[in-house]
This record gives C-alpha cells, structure tokens and sequence, in this order.
C-alpha cells in the first residue's frame, strides 16, 4: 500500500487531532459563536500532553478496524491497531514509520511532507497559518469544525467532532481528494503522566 496523506491521517488521526495546540485563528469567516466554539476545542487540546486510548476506524468501503493509541506533545505518536491487522504507525518528531508486519512493508515519510506537520509540530495548531478553517458547526453538545491545508486546498480535508457530557475529542473524519471518507471515533482517551520514548521509534526496528 502506497504511504499516502489519506492513510498518514487515517492512521493516526487521533493524535494528530489531539497534538494541536496555540492559539486560535482569527478569521474574518467565523462570527462570534464560532469562535467561542474553536476556542473552546482549543483550551481541551492543549490541556493534553500525554494521552492513550482506544479508536475504531471505518474505512471509506465500509471496512473496520480497532486498536490502541498513545500521544505524547510535541510530535509523537502511536497507533496500533488489533489483529488480524497489526499495522503499527508511529511518528517520532521527524518521521512517520508504518509497518505492517503481516505482509513485512515498511514505509517512512518525513512528518513536515505531510499534514501531521500542521499537527504534530511544537507550534502547530488553528494559528498554524497553513490551516484553513473551512466550517465550525455547532451540534447540542458541542461541535465540528473542518480544517484544510490551505496549500493542498484539493487534497482533502478533517473534520474534528468535540462533545459529550464530559468535554472531549469524540472522533474525526479524515476525506481525500476523491470524496472518501474514513472515520475515526476514539472510544476511550484518558491523560497519563508519562509514555516511554520506545513506544515512538521505528516499529519495524522495536
């Protein structure tokens, strides 16, 4: 499998979502209530520094899968995801490694050539002025907002969904180019006090 932007963002989309932190854009589109909203999404993301959990992704033919995840600001992260799958994808603060250790593929992709850059960096974040915030949308409780990467404007977009009785990150959708779709909701996420460094290497050399 080709080490696209669409399977960079699938795969981790967790931690990506969640390793925004700055402060918030101010766009001249965004009246008021959107903005309180995106502040609001912004003070949880940066209460975040260390984080694991559980995800269930859906795949744009409808496919699923499961697993664990770790995040640890600035720049690293980890997904794994359940058998039969076993596909590990993690990002170290420069690189995103993925292996698939059924079929023994690796692939390797400088983290600043992808959209994890506008996530994962130390001062990445809505004010990363790469960032487009394409639409803020209010839901009862809570809301969606759809980024864009202003320089890749066709190459797809994320929408981040935040809610819930406790304030959180509940899921995203990650849509390339074509229109498909794949959907991440994060069923469990609780803040750690640490994450080892080894949990962020290459997998393929772990």
């Amino acid at each position: 499998m080709r080490l696209t932007r669409r399977n960079i963002l699938a795969g981790a989309a967790a931690a990506t979502a969640l390793g925004l932190a700055g402060p918030v854009l101010a766009q001249a589109s965004l009246n008021a209530e959107q903005r309180r909203l995106v502040e609001r999404a912004q003070t949880y993301l940066n209460s975040m520094s260390s984080v694991r959990g559980r995800f269930s992704e859906t795949g744009p033919r409808g496919q699923r899968a499961s697993g664990a995840f770790y995040l640890r600001r600035p720049g690293r992260m980890r997904f794994e995801y359940d058998a039969p799958s076993q596909l590990v994808v993690t990002a170290d603060g420069s690189f995103i490694h993925r292996w698939d250790p059924r079929l023994e593929v690796y692939q390797r992709l400088p983290t600043n050539q992808t959209p994890l850059s506008l996530l994962l960096d130390n001062n990445a974040g809505f004010s990363n002025r790469y960032i487009r915030i394409e639409d803020v949308t209010a839901t009862s409780d809570g809301c969606q907002i759809t980024l864009r990467d202003s320089r890749r404007p066709r190459e797809g977009s994320l929408t981040l969904v935040f809610g819930g009785s406790t304030y959180r990150l509940r899921e995203w959708t990650v849509r390339d180019a074509q229109g498909a779709a794949t959907r991440v909701q994060l069923t469990t996420i609780m803040p750690v006090s640490s994450l080892a460094d080894s949990l962020f290497r290459n997998p393929r050399s772990s």
